[in-house]
């Protein structure tokens, strides 16, 4: 089991920008980690860039598609709130839905924003929040969500134009000193973790459809994945704010009935992509959200 918190400031004065697509993006794969650095006084900021509107409705009555978006915005808050997380930003995108659903072509879209207007608004918050360490998803996006894959360039672009002294965002109502962000890392899963996750689940007695073809390729080669937050301890809270998001886990969501053994197994590990600075393989010690950043 992991260590107990034994200094709950130890990373007060620390500052997380989080940058996301849609609400639960900060649940599902990164919720222990935001949880555990929040409750060891660490601030995070949350950027989301579309409140959601083409996810799923898995609860009766609970949403419509006119209202979906409203909604999930809510339950973005909520979950916000019990991870600890400081500041909730939602941009006003649409949501670009799957790869080749006809909502790609709205020109609305996340995916067809403008990226000097996008950089804008990131660097404005990155220059604004001053954080230490940014984190959003790694370039395939975990599964090949449009969105994903286009918040990872986004955040990345806006992670070296925040220090860049010429760079003035235009969303900015003051002039923003330039902020060099100390670290950047991107969220992974593990190369084949859709029949890892099946096999364990199936084997528990949860009813859960196979994986394709598709979804077999998911993920990042181990070898690729610089460090992994053990977050086991941080699961009730984390499974909180992932139920906070009621419309995408429904009834029927797996780990209500999982053992809890299988449950940490899937849920209690947090991969990560440690892109600047670089992982050197001489300076292993370096591995770990702040580690390493001098405040």
């Amino acid at each position: 089991m992991p260590p107990k918190q034994k200094n709950i400031e130890k990373f007060s004065g620390y500052r997380l920008l989080a940058c996301f697509a849609h609400p639960d993006d900060e649940a599902f794969p990164v919720g222990g980690t935001l949880a555990m650095y929040s409750g060891l006084g660490a601030s995070i900021s949350l950027i989301t860039t579309t409140s959601g509107q083409l996810g799923e409705i898995r609860q009766d009555g609970i949403a419509t598609t006119e209202t979906l978006g409203e909604v999930r915005s809510e339950e973005l808050r909520q979950s916000a709130k019990a991870l600890g997380i400081n500041r909730v930003s939602i941009l006003n995108y649409k949501d670009s839905g799957m790869a080749g659903w006809d909502a790609n072509k709205d020109p609305e879209a996340f995916i067809n924003a403008n990226p000097d207007v996008v950089r804008s608004q990131l660097v404005t918050e990155i220059r604004t929040f001053k954080p230490h360490v940014m984190l959003t998803f790694e370039p395939t996006g975990l599964y090949g969500h449009p969105d994903h894959i286009a918040i990872c360039k986004q955040a990345t672009d806006a992670f070296y134009y925040s220090s860049d002294r010429s760079y003035c965002p235009s969303t900015a109502e003051l002039d923003l000193p330039p902020w060099e962000v100390s670290k950047m890392i991107y969220c992974a899963r593990p190369l084949g973790y859709r029949k890892i996750w099946y096999d364990q689940l199936t084997a528990s007695g949860i009813d859960m459809p196979e994986p394709s073809e598709e979804q077999l390729c998911h993920g990042t080669p181990l070898d690729e994945i610089d460090f992994v937050e053990d977050v086991r301890g941080l699961l009730d809270q984390k499974i909180k704010s992932i139920l906070c998001h009621q419309t995408q886990t429904g009834p029927h969501w797996p780990y209500r009935n999982a053992p809890k053994n299988i449950i940490e197994s899937i849920l209690g590990y947090e991969h990560y992509i440690q892109i600047h600075p670089l992982v050197e393989e001489s300076n292993q010690n370096n591995k770990g959200v702040f580690t390493g950043i001098q405040i």
